[in-house]
């Protein structure tokens, strides 16, 4: 992971759980989903992943939503036994 990149996760951990902590999900947008995991040059299930790694290892689940033209990830804090979907608008 480059340095770029390490900030960027950085900035959306920080920004996801400020809103965690206000409400029971946080939803994050494609453009700011691009500045983490660019779609172009990555499989969507890879990309997808990572997402899931990224969610997983800050303790939330992530709700992958694709509408056809733009992707949406709903992060929620993770509770024990808790399963991972993707969900299809």
């Amino acid at each position: 992971m480059n340095r770029n990149a390490i900030v960027v996760s950085k900035t959306l951990a920080k920004h996801v759980a400020a809103r965690l902590q206000e409400r029971a999900f946080c939803v994050v947008f494609e453009d700011d989903l691009e500045r983490g995991w660019p779609s172009e040059g990555m499989a969507p299930e890879i990309r997808e992943r990572r997402i899931q790694d990224f969610a997983e290892s800050q303790g939330w689940s992530a709700a992958i939503v694709d509408s056809g033209f733009a992707t949406r990830a709903v992060f929620h804090t993770l509770k024990s036994g808790a399963v991972v979907r993707k969900v299809l608008a």
